[in-house]
């Protein structure tokens, strides 16, 4: 009776196989682990609906994040960028600080609980605003706010899945909400709204967003504003200006 040959040794001899036998079991356990990781995905996954709100809550109640904010009007086919601003916010206040290219000015403000603090486009120095004189500043501030941007309405909103993105490294959800603003200030002269929500696959903190709007007596006339959200929760110390 002949003798057969060990596994090992035919392998040995035939290395052909032995190749193809190893790149078959790679190739199952990335499809094992990939597969595994899809599933879990997708049963911990949340309907859209609650996914936004979801996100929108996680962002009011972060003690703290850094922002960029732009705005852009498109009017007869020509874009203008209105403002690039950058900020931080903290349990202490909120800090802005950027560029308004329409008027060609510069801005930097503090509010940090009830001081405002402004610094002079022309001296340079900072000036702390009277309560009189800051309707114009509380405007601007909650137009530029992320949050308030984020203000809409549950009550007629539509949500539809626009696919997965990565955004910064980070796997996100996107989502498109069609509803009616909330923003008291960006609804005196715009309508219908449209968020593009990026919201992060594991942490479901909402990581970037495009806001587009409708002016309310030239249909030609559109605002544009994108935001990025960083640094949720990360401590950052704001303190007044000297």
């Amino acid at each position: 009776m002949g003798s057969k040959r060990p596994v090992f040794l035919l392998s040995i001899l035939d290395p052909q196989r032995s190749l193809w036998k190893w790149a078959l079991l790679l190739l199952a356990v990335f499809f094992l682990l990939y597969g595994g990781r899809y599933i879990y995905e997708e049963a911990n996954r949340l309907p859209p609906d609650e996914a936004v709100k979801q996100c929108v809550l996680k962002a009011l109640n972060a003690e703290s994040y850094r922002f960029q904010v732009t705005a852009k009007r498109i009017q007869d086919g020509q874009e203008t960028v209105i403002s690039e601003i950058n900020g931080e916010k903290s349990l202490a206040g909120v800090h802005l600080y950027g560029s308004l290219p329409l008027i060609k000015a510069d801005v930097e403000i503090y509010h940090l609980g009830d001081q405002m603090y402004q610094k002079d486009v022309y001296t340079k120095k900072w000036i702390l605003i009277p309560a009189q004189s800051r309707e114009g500043i509380e405007q601007l501030i909650a137009e530029l706010n992320p949050l308030s941007i984020f203000n809409f309405s549950e009550d007629n909103w539509e949500i539809k899945e626009a696919g997965k993105e990565r955004i910064d490294g980070k796997g996100c959800y996107v989502y498109e909400v069609m509803t009616r603003g909330e923003n008291k200030y960006l609804q005196l002269f715009w309508k219908d709204f449209n968020y593009i929500l990026w919201v992060d696959k594991k942490e479901g903190l909402l990581r970037q967003a495009k806001i587009s709007a409708e002016h309310r007596e030239r249909s030609d006339h559109r605002l544009t504003i994108e935001v990025k959200l960083t640094d949720y929760n990360v401590p950052i110390e704001l303190t007044p200006p000297v």
